[in-house]
């Protein structure tokens, strides 16, 4: 045995062992003579043999016959058919494969496990044959060729689709774009693969486009837009523009489906009309009447309370301004709007000269931030709502901010200041630690909106003194507070627990950096989220680790 030669024999077969378990496999090593020289333990979970085939001196045939007695019998070929073949042809077989110079097949047991057998014959006359499970292997290929043809069929039927469809990440280029779309914009999509909209479409249209698009992926809510498109050849189309998020957090995607009406509408002096009527319509009805549900009455205020209610929508946004005026006027509230913070000021200041008196402003908290610190200032009650969430949210803020009670003179005359929902000693549902005027209305109104009992740290020092005297059930923590950092006073109260991590503490980020995520979790945070908040997303906080059913209350 010169290939394998050594002053002990023993060392080679500790050697052999070592090997095998290195590989994670069975090795068995035979001569000239087709007697065995060395196989290995493992050989024992991967063939069907008996101990005592394993011994050295045993004949490669009878080892063999033992593996097919088992019913462990491999092919020397797995990509030819199966055949079946008597004992001794099976056999007779196999030892011609293990005299070839090199020799290496896979056979399936059963329906989940895979073995590969890997022959070498040496110069020398020995032979060794390596034997592994490559059960985990062969399910990965599998997967990712289901996987790979997977996409292949979505991206044919996406790219063949009669309707524009393009795909954006979450920082707003373009990683997708079927046929139509490229069409559409009148580029090919080298052209526009890796570009931002700013580099394809006007400035005046990104814009709009951004602000919408940044909605939609903050907070997940799909949107649909009815645009009068002036396209690069000067044709103009009508189209629908569905807008929706797809993906996990971190890794969120913006899919835009865009499809051509223009043979369904008119249009004149860019005014859209529709060309057919409803009695036009095949009137089609797919309830199904066992499942049908008494529908929810909508929130709406009494118009009678609301006659001389005066409300001021504060928007950069034309097209939220005229969405939020329009649901407004149905609901009988007079009703003006101003563009900008500079705006705003000048004109409460002006309704406070002539003494009239404003009942709420609707601030779009995707606007001009200082316009809710103006309408704090002058101690005006104040409706911040997501811009792309008017049309959802705003009659039902509106009718719970008048049907709250009205604040008492003393009230008004103290500095305006966000109030916890529940009693000054009261054991409340979450603590909210932030230092920002702004995102304090933003989450009291959250909060309030959910029924959820609440208090609101201004710093870090005062988030650890209300954690200890309020015995809330989870903390919102933002991380740059004053006097103590978020993660500082997380470390804190985790190190003056009595029960380790018996309270969730959230995170709550302005941008998603990961050292940020990684600080946040070193401190002992249990998850992160980001800012802007959403109802929706505080939700699926207090369900993960309150186990609060949600209240879907801010529909």
């Amino acid at each position: 045995m010169n290939d394998l030669a050594s002053a002990d024999a023993n060392i080679q077969a500790v050697m052999l062992e070592v090997i095998s378990e290195g590989i994670s496999g069975g090795v068995f090593v035979y001569d000239r003579n087709d007697l065995i020289v060395f196989a290995s333990q493992q050989l024992l979970t991967l063939l069907p043999v008996p101990k005592s085939f394993l011994t050295p001196g045993t004949r490669l045939r009878d080892f063999l016959g033992a593996v097919y007695d088992g019913g462990g019998r491999f092919l020397t070929d797995a990509s030819g058919p199966r055949r079946m073949l008597s004992r001794e042809d099976w056999v007779a077989e196999q030892i011609a494969t293990l005299w070839k110079e090199r020799a290496e097949s896979q056979e399936r047991r059963g329906t989940d496990r895979w073995v590969s057998f890997t022959k070498r014959r040496l110069s020398s006359g020995y032979g060794v044959c390596v034997v592994r499970d490559i059960s985990d292997h062969k399910k990965r290929e599998e997967q990712w060729r289901a996987d790979m043809e997977r996409v292949q069929i979505t991206e044919e039927v996406l790219d063949n689709l009669p309707f524009p469809v393009t795909v954006k990440d979450s920082n707003l280029t373009f990683v997708a774009v079927n046929k139509m779309a490229a069409s559409f914009l009148d580029l090919p999509p080298e052209a526009i693969l890796g570009r931002k909209g700013s580099d394809i479409h006007p400035p005046q249209v990104e814009q709009r486009l951004d602000r919408v698009n940044r909605g939609v992926i903050d907070l997940g809510e799909p949107q649909q837009m009815s645009e009068l498109v002036t396209r690069p050849d000067g044709s103009q189309v009508v189209i629908i523009a569905n807008k929706y998020r797809i993906g996990k957090p971190g890794r969120y995607y913006l899919v835009t489906a865009m499809e051509d009406i223009t043979g369904l509408v008119a249009t004149e002096d860019g005014q859209i009309t529709p060309r057919m009527s409803r009695g036009g319509l095949i009137a089609t009805s797919l309830t199904r009447h066992e499942r049908d549900r008494p529908a929810q009455a909508a929130v709406e205020p009494e118009r009678g309370q609301l006659s001389h209610r005066k409300i001021l929508v504060a928007s950069s946004d034309p097209r939220t301004s005229a969405e939020a005026l329009e649901i407004l006027d149905d609901l009988g509230f007079d009703t003006s709007s101003v563009s900008d913070g500079e705006e705003l000021e000048l004109f409460l200041q002006l309704a406070k000269e002539a003494s009239i008196t404003i009942d709420l402003v609707v601030v779009d908290t995707l606007a001009d931030k200082a316009c809710l610190e103006i309408v704090q200032r002058h101690r005006i009650p104040a409706l911040a709502i997501n811009g792309v969430r008017v049309k959802r949210d705003l009659a039902a803020g509106v009718a719970r901010q008048f049907s709250q009670p009205a604040a008492t003179e003393a009230g008004r005359e103290e500095d305006w200041q966000i109030a916890s929902r529940a009693g000054e000693n009261a054991a409340i549902d979450v603590l909210v630690a932030e230092d920002n005027g702004v995102n304090q209305i933003v989450f009291s109104q959250i909060l309030e909106g959910l029924g959820y009992r609440y208090a609101i740290a201004a710093d870090g020092e005062e988030a650890v003194r209300l954690w200890q005297e309020r015995s809330p059930r989870l903390i919102l923590m933002d991380i740059t507070l004053p006097k103590l950092s978020g993660f500082d006073a997380s470390v804190r109260i985790r190190n003056l627990e009595t029960i380790d991590n018996s309270i969730p503490i959230i995170g709550v980020l302005p941008q998603a950096f990961e050292r940020d995520r990684d600080q946040c979790f070193a401190s002992g945070m249990n998850e992160v989220i980001l800012k802007p908040i959403s109802p929706e997303a505080l939700e699926a906080v207090f369900q993960t680790y309150l186990g609060i059913p949600a209240k879907h209350s801010y529909a």
